[in-house]
């Protein structure tokens, strides 16, 4: 009997027996015979891959749990911004979201490792990492502080647009203020290469380029696009500077008073979706990069070198900050 067979029939016993909770869990919504209906926070656009697959989750999740559990995608910010999501969590008020790594650093700031620039050689790179030890380290650190993943989603590479000039060295981005995700490294690395780092939450980054209290940012491609941001930024630049990993969490709290099948349906669905996040993301990295040439985006490839020697000292000052996961770092050189 495979895993899913094996899941279902334990669901039917658990609805047989009444609860199917565990010993010590109190009895909850979810172990009667109602559907319990929960959301997904996001703070990216429902064009977004990410999105996708996260719709695909709760597709599994429903189908794993014989529609016991429904799981409705609120993306674009509808629920607040990243930081207000996970605080969401950890409460249990929340039952799942998804976020960039690199701002859960407020819990612990070994979880900003992976955005050291230029850690990861590649895509290749990264997600080894992040499937070996690198990555089960992670899960445990969020663990402690009330997160439960689900799943890795590949966030691309991220690379700098503007509304001025192309970028091809880092003397290109002296004077301009670029947004930044809120995390110390991004700040350091930013204003290393020369230019103004601006932290803004990802859902304010559109409304900063249009009112032009930035002149760019950095991101993903796929980011880029779905964001509509060459409407206000037309330079895209590879720089290639970091590989974004985001996460797709469970409350720990929500998950355990949720009944024992129902809970390894969650996390069977997240496993199934973090593959299917994969495949969707390669899929749009290269559709999106043509849709933003034909809608006026003008794109440049980069030459790293000067960028990885311009933040040498970054890397150097903040890889002491993270303790046993920098000694998990592969060697990007």
């Amino acid at each position: 009997m495979n895993r899913r067979a094996l899941m279902t029939s334990a669901w039917a016993i658990a609805g047989a027996a009444g609860t199917g909770l565990a010993t010590g869990c109190s009895r909850s919504p979810s172990a009667t015979t109602e559907p319990l209906d929960v959301l997904l926070g996001e703070s990216v656009q429902p064009t977004n891959p990410m999105v996708v697959a996260e719709r695909f989750f709760a597709d599994r999740v429903a189908e794993l749990t014989e529609g016991h559990c429904r799981v409705t995608v609120k993306p674009g910010g509808e629920l607040g911004d990243e930081q207000r999501m996970a605080e969401m969590l950890r409460t249990g008020k929340l039952a799942f979201s998804k976020i960039l790594l690199a701002n859960l650093t407020a819990y612990d700031k070994r979880l900003g490792v992976a955005s050291l620039p230029y850690a990861f050689s590649g895509r290749d790179q990264f997600l080894d990492s992040m499937r070996g030890d690198f990555g089960r380290r992670c899960t445990a650190i969020m663990a402690m502080h009330g997160f439960v993943l689900l799943a890795f989603f590949y966030a691309g590479d991220r690379n700098f647009y503007n509304r001025v000039r192309p970028i091809h060295t880092p003397a290109d981005l002296k004077g301009l203020r670029i947004r930044v995700p809120q995390n110390i490294v991004a700040i350091d690395m930013i204003n290393a290469l020369g230019a103004t780092a601006v932290p803004l939450a990802t859902n304010d980054i559109g409304s900063a380029l249009q009112q032009r209290l930035v002149d760019g940012a950095e991101n993903s491609m796929v980011f880029y696009t779905s964001e509509q941001h060459m409407r206000h930024a037309p330079y895209y630049s590879w720089s290639r500077h970091q590989q974004s990993v985001d996460v797709l969490l469970a409350s720990a709290k929500w998950l355990a008073e949720r009944p024992v099948p129902m809970r390894d349906a969650i996390l069977e669905a997240g496993r199934l979706t973090q593959e299917e996040e994969l495949r969707l993301w390669a899929a749009a990295t290269e559709e999106n990069a043509a849709v933003a040439q034909q809608q006026g985006a003008r794109l440049n490839d980069v030459d790293v070198a000067p960028f990885r020697r311009a933040l040498v000292n970054v890397v150097s000052r903040h890889r002491s900050n993270f303790g046993d996961l920098a000694s998990l770092l592969p060697d990007a050189s």
